[in-house]
């Protein structure tokens, strides 16, 4: 990322109307969505954190660890890089310095809860003593749920390119290889599609399709063995996330049965997400679906946002009763597991339009089981 691509105006917006004299966007998710620029390494090295204090009034500030500070400087469309040494000063340090500066040192400042770790908190309180700290998540949850037109662009390329990926996967696959070899063939393509990297890959063979994510073994594929794929990449630090199913071969008829069944469900419970519903009435829908279809249900949702975070709200589940709207984006998922036997999975890109769902993953036959 190097450009605006969130709803900042949005942003703006619910500051202005909020309680909040700043935010400090910390977590992998929203620091690019303030920033414009994406951190790779605070993927994966908790402590090295990435900071952005967003006030009321005036302008953002972004700190990043100094062997960031270059490249962040170069993508960043914010002017106010600073930066810390990583294991020499304390980035909670230079965040207090900051905010004070700011004026912000009696300030009601919203943070992540969910990301920041507790020493780093406990450090927080003591050198901010008279700040009030609230969690900030879920003004920024809401800011993310309705995508920009460039955002649904990114989605939806990534979601196409994965599924073709997927295909490509699928269609080379023959009985004998490793399922870690395919696994490593299906990441290979994924980037060769245009990802920066592949951000999940669960590739399954015969039994293990029974598992929802397990790790890749040197199970060989068989004649007439299912293969199921939960899949993904990030694009422009956005996911994409698709789930298929097929064959090697001859399917039987209880997979097939199976199959169809499961796929009506996944019709059915699209179709019903039209704007203004909430959330959780999909999900209870969907449920009944399952019921009607004859097919065991204990699943915790029925899809999920997607964007710079894999499980973004709304949550197709239980708990969340939010309004669809236009221009939110989902990755619906139909599924069915019988751990160390089979497993089916039928997973979606949806951008909900003012009237009605548009499913953007369509270059494959989901209505039937695919025989390669």
């Amino acid at each position: 990322m190097n450009e605006i691509l969130g709803n900042l105006d949005s942003l703006r917006r619910a500051m202005d109307n909020g309680d909040f004299d700043a935010i400090i966007a910390m977590s992998p998710e929203n620091v690019p969505y303030t920033s414009g620029v994406g951190i790779w390494s605070q993927k994966v090295i908790r402590d090295r954190l990435a900071m952005v204090v967003w006030p009321r009034y005036g302008e953002p500030t972004l700190i990043v660890a100094t062997n960031e500070e270059g490249y962040v400087k170069e993508k960043s469309w914010i002017p106010d890089v600073r930066g810390y040494r990583q294991h020499a000063d304390s980035p909670i340090k230079l965040l207090s310095d900051v905010l004070q500066e700011k004026g912000l040192s009696a300030g009601r400042i919203g943070f992540e809860p969910a990301y920041l770790t507790t020493d780093y908190y406990l450090e927080l309180l003591e050198t901010m003593p008279e700040a009030k700290f609230e969690s900030c998540e879920p003004m920024l949850q809401t800011v993310r749920m309705i995508k920009t037109d460039a955002e649904i662009e990114i989605l939806s390329n990534a979601a196409i390119a994965t599924e073709r990926a997927l295909m490509a996967t699928y269609s080379t696959s023959r009985p004998g290889e490793k399922e870690r070899d395919l696994v490593a063939r299906l990441g290979a393509k994924i980037m060769q599609a245009g990802a920066e990297l592949p951000s999940f890959l669960f590739f399954t063979v015969g039994p293990n399709s029974g598992y929802a994510h397990p790790d890749p073994t040197d199970i060989e594929v068989q004649p007439n063995d299912i293969l199921k794929a939960d899949c993904g990449g990030w694009f422009n630090g956005y996911f994409s996330d698709i789930g298929r199913t097929v064959v090697v071969g001859k399917a039987t008829d209880e997979q097939h049965s199976i199959y169809n069944r499961l796929a009506e469900v996944h019709r059915q419970t699209i179709a019903t997400m039209l704007p203004g519903v909430p959330a959780n009435e999909v999900y209870r829908q969907n449920v009944e679906f399952y019921r009607e279809a004859d097919i065991e249900f204990n699943l915790p949702f029925a899809g999920h946002g997607l964007g710079l975070y894999i499980h973004e709200m709304p949550m197709l589940a239980a708990y969340d009763d939010t309004p669809l709207a236009p221009n939110m984006v989902f990755a619906v998922e139909t599924r069915v597991r019988w751990p160390g036997v089979q497993g089916f999975h039928i997973e979606d890109l949806i951008v909900i339009r003012e009237n009605g769902p548009e499913i953007i993953t369509t270059f494959m036959d989901t209505s039937r089981l695919m025989e390669l």
